[in-house]
């Protein structure tokens, strides 16, 4: 089953010649991956459970690093920078939601999943606010 999952998650290819469209389709995979790790939650499947928040961290991680291979200034078009952000945003909301229903014993890498995204939502809002340089 889990090499199903880890299928599912890598839909989107590094070989994507588009990185805003890699972006977009890696935070798809990533909402899709909160939705049903939530799912699996509730339903005690902890195993899926833990393999979908490792899918949803590193496709919010994908989605960032295509954001910053696509040489587009945040500040001057922000345009992609802060869809992410709002879609990252959603990510978290999701992910918050699911704490109640986490193993206890998986807790602390929910914890670690949750923080990084959270740090990634916040480098990629620091990015559109950042001050001009002079």
């Amino acid at each position: 089953m889990n090499g199903l999952l880890t299928m599912w998650l890598l839909v989107a290819s590094p070989a994507e010649a588009d990185f805003v469209r890699q972006a977009r389709q890696c935070l798809t995979q990533a909402e899709q991956a909160a939705t049903r790790s939530a799912d699996a939650c509730r339903s005690g499947d902890w195993e899926k459970c833990t393999a979908l928040l490792d899918g949803t961290q590193k496709s919010v991680e994908q989605a960032k690093e295509a954001l910053e291979k696509t040489g587009i200034n945040p500040r001057r078009s922000p345009r992609h920078f802060k869809d992410a952000e709002i879609r990252t945003r959603k990510i978290l909301r999701a992910l918050r939601n699911l704490a109640s229903y986490i193993h206890p014993d998986d807790l602390q890498h929910y914890e670690t999943v949750v923080s990084r995204v959270s740090d990634i939502n916040d480098q990629l809002l620091s990015s559109i606010l950042e001050k001009k340089k002079k």
